[in-house]
């Protein structure tokens, strides 16, 4: 790969903007051009812009964040963004090599590049930082090819800030790596299975999920860690927003939990997880979107997942359902789990578990056996289910075993069904935790993802 090593990207910066015939736009408090034939994703705390895939596995992206508050100074922000969108993401081979500090608009702005190792090729990244106005501004730019030097030149010269800083930072105190989040994910810290329908973007050292919808893109991302407190709902009450900084909830001034769908539980690996979803709107505007935030423990850290969907979506959720029966943390090891003993117990599928509400049940025993029941009536009470166990009216009959985190029915036909099978619980607001089951089935169609359905225990 050519080196480009030698470019002044604090002398482009102050530049005046390119003037080719792409069209400006703006992200926060940066104005950027678009580089030609490139794409744009959002994501939850800035937006990714990168080639499209040419078959040879060469790729550029320039990532930029959001900008977040701050105390520390210029040099400080840009060793902090440092160690955690790059250091943090990717196997650079040394500390950066700087450029000249500059100034533009009262910003003081900071630059280094440094070489990584993407798999047996090489690549160059380097970060931007700007400081001002309490806050400061990132980019991140990477490549493994010389292919795009000319675009990434071009889009360097086309930044500016659109914001005038009226004072420079000079409080000497870092930002808490406790409750900074870092900007791209990593794609060597996550073992997944790619959700139907949704594809695998893993350009650089990213990872995200996307799916077009006649409504739009949808992305799942996955960020890097972060350091936990040892309580993951202690964590998600900062992260949440801290993720979707510049939102906030439906309805100002609730908390983060008054109106959110929370879920916890263990995953695959028998990792504690917690993840929330929250109608949100942009501090100031009207329209509202559905956003999750999920957390894994990972030892004394907690990886983030986080995604956006329409208000009345299902499409992330189905894929952050199926995500999670297959889940794992990479260097981490595995949990035992007696998925037995937890199945064990009547389980029901619909809306409520009594009367017409309920539609089906099943009665998992110690002794390896499930009955399934079908309710037509309007009988309600727990008599009901103990009436059919003495009297045997089921609907089916079957024997079940385990093979790790999936479930083998067996009909008396012998006839056999495998399901990929989770436990966790759930909640609105503040309504007490309830539990749950959910199961896929392991022969589905690559070609069409299901809903997941919650069968509930009573």
């Amino acid at each position: 790969m050519k080196p480009i090593k030698n470019i002044l990207l604090f002398n482009l910066l102050l530049m005046l903007s390119y003037t080719g015939f792409a069209q400006k736009q703006t992200f926060d408090v940066l104005n950027y051009t678009m580089p030609n034939g490139w794409d744009k994703t959002e994501m939850a705390n800035g937006i990714q812009l990168s080639t499209k895939n040419d078959g040879k596995g060469s790729y550029a992206a320039a990532i930029i964040l959001r900008s977040a508050a701050t105390e520390a100074p210029a040099n400080e922000n840009f060793t902090t963004s440092w160690e955690k969108l790059v250091k943090g993401t990717m196997s650079v081979s040394g500390e950066p090599t700087l450029q000249d500090p500059a100034t533009e608009k009262g910003w003081s702005v900071l630059s280094g590049q440094a070489s990584y190792a993407d798999g047996a090729n090489k690549g160059l990244v380097t970060l931007i930082t700007a400081t001002g106005n309490d806050k400061m501004a990132n980019v991140v730019i990477m490549t493994n090819t010389d292919k795009y030097q000319n675009q990434i030149l071009d889009f360097i010269k086309s930044l500016d800030l659109n914001e005038t800083a009226t004072a420079q930072n000079n409080n000497t105190n870092a930002v808490s790596p406790t409750t900074a989040t870092t900007g791209s994910g990593n794609k060597n810290l996550y073992s997944i299975t790619v959700p139907p329908t949704w594809s695998l973007n893993a350009g650089g050292n990213s990872l995200m999920l996307e799916k077009n919808t006649t409504t739009g893109k949808r992305i799942i991302e996955f960020m890097s860690m972060i350091k936990s407190s040892g309580n993951l709902e202690n964590d998600m009450s900062h992260i949440f927003f801290e993720v979707f900084d510049g939102w906030e909830t439906r309805i100002p001034g609730i908390t983060v939990f008054t109106e959110a769908e929370c879920e916890k539980g263990t995953t695959c690996q028998g990792l504690n997880y917690y993840m929330m979803s929250n109608s949100i709107k942009k501090k100031g505007g009207y329209d509202v979107i559905k956003a999750t935030v999920l957390l894994v423990q990972a030892g004394d850290k907690v990886a983030i997942i986080n995604s956006t969907d329409n208000i009345l979506g299902g499409e992330v959720e189905m894929a952050l359902h199926f995500l999670l029966f297959n889940l794992r943390i990479k260097g981490l090891g595995e949990k035992s789990i007696n998925y037995k003993q937890q199945l064990i117990g009547t389980w029901a599928s619909g809306s409520g578990t009594y009367g017409n509400s309920l539609n089906s049940a099943t009665i998992y025993t110690a002794d390896g056996k499930s009955y399934v029941t079908i309710q037509s009536s309007t009988t309600s009470g727990y008599d009901y289910y103990n009436n059919l166990i003495k009297t045997k009216q089921f609907k089916s009959q079957s024997e079940y075993s385990f093979t790790e985190n999936v479930l083998v029915r067996k009909s008396s036909s012998g006839s056999e069904s495998k399901y990929f099978i989770r436990f966790y619980s759930r909640r609105y607001g503040d309504r007490p935790w309830e539990s749950y089951m959910s199961l896929y089935d392991c022969n589905y169609d690559k070609n069409k993802i299901e809903a997941v359905l919650h069968f509930h225990k009573i």
